[in-house]
């Protein structure tokens, strides 16, 4: 988990990560030299954890603020200590998580992106659970979408309100700046269920997307590899797995990076914290590798507020100069 589900667990206090400069309170005993490094370990029977009580319970290292040990995990899954281009790792969720780099220098940011690309504060958002329409596409005055195991449409979640947004963009019944044709608040996707996108949602979809876009762009620039300069991109995380790339690159949610240098890694932090469980080398080589990670908080470039406006628009990203 991040680092605050991470410490909650061990039954540490957290107030320190809500608070500059965020960070953990191992993060800090790391930092005076009172531990080696941000990884625990104890026993089950220390959390109540109902298994063999002199088991060893792991909690993987944290690079900083809420970049945490779910991220060390998807750093393993991927082997990005062994990358020998420059790649880039993005774990879509409330909290988008970034890692950018190589076997040699890594840098990682974490952005606030909030619940509305998983239902959150939208009027007919939903999680990805059975009746959720997942894509949609547009033809004419036409909607065309199909839903979760083609159940009943109940909403719309993450992927298909990217498709929605990505497709109004396309057919012109939308601008740049998410406003709707003759001043209507509202779009209907399924007029009889009584399903739409209000002017509303598309405000707070932007300003969720501009988040996530805010942080690839700064850590892109800031690593010094623009999109054309980057050999892959993992997606990560349940919700990235449906985005339709083509919607995601169009409004800027992605980087215009080839869809052949997209990949698809899904839970890579279960698959990491497999890596983890089955050898005591690789959780060490975690431990080593989150030591040479530079974290970057987004709001300190002067120029945060631009790119913020920037990405809340509903265009490709802008062109990047390091």
């Amino acid at each position: 988990g991040n680092s605050t589900m991470r410490d909650i667990l061990f039954g540490l206090q957290v107030q320190s990560i809500g608070e500059k400069p965020y960070k953990s309170l191992l993060e800090l005993e790391d930092e005076r030299g009172n531990r080696n490094g941000t990884s625990i370990t104890v026993k089950a029977k220390e959390i109540g954890l109902r298994i063999f009580p002199m088991a060893d319970v792991y909690g993987g290292p944290l690079i900083g603020c809420h970049v945490g040990s779910d991220i060390a995990a998807d750093l393993l899954a991927i082997g990005m200590d062994q990358q020998n281009h420059d790649v880039m790792l993005v774990d879509i969720g409330t909290n988008t998580e970034i890692v950018i780099g190589n076997r040699d220098r890594m840098l990682a940011a974490s952005c606030p992106a909030g619940p509305a690309f998983e239902g959150g504060e939208i009027s007919y958002g939903m999680p990805g659970y059975q009746g959720a329409i997942e894509s949609i596409a547009l033809h004419g005055s036409n909607v065309k979408y199909s839903t979760i195991e083609n159940q009943e449409p109940q909403g719309i979640c993450g992927s298909g309100l990217i498709d929605i947004l990505a497709e109004l963009r396309r057919t012109g019944q939308m601008t740049e700046l998410g406003v709707l044709p003759n001043g209507e608040e509202t779009f209907s996707v399924v007029p009889d269920k009584g399903i739409s996108i209000s002017r509303s949602d598309i405000s707070s979809l932007a300003q969720a997307k501009s988040a996530t876009y805010s942080g690839q762009y700064i850590a892109m620039r800031r690593y010094g590899a623009p999109p054309e300069k980057i050999f892959k991109l993992y997606l990560a995380g349940g919700f990235a797995n449906y985005i339709k790339i083509e919607s995601a690159t169009s409004i800027g949610f992605l980087p215009n990076i080839p869809n052949e240098r997209i990949i698809k890694v899904g839970n890579a932090a279960l698959e990491g914290a497999t890596i983890m469980l089955l050898s005591q080398h690789m959780r060490i080589v975690s431990q080593q590798m989150f030591r040479n990670i530079e974290h970057i908080e987004l709001e300190t470039p002067p120029d945060f507020f631009e790119i913020f406006v920037e990405g809340c628009m509903f265009n490709p990203m802008a062109t990047i100069i390091p």
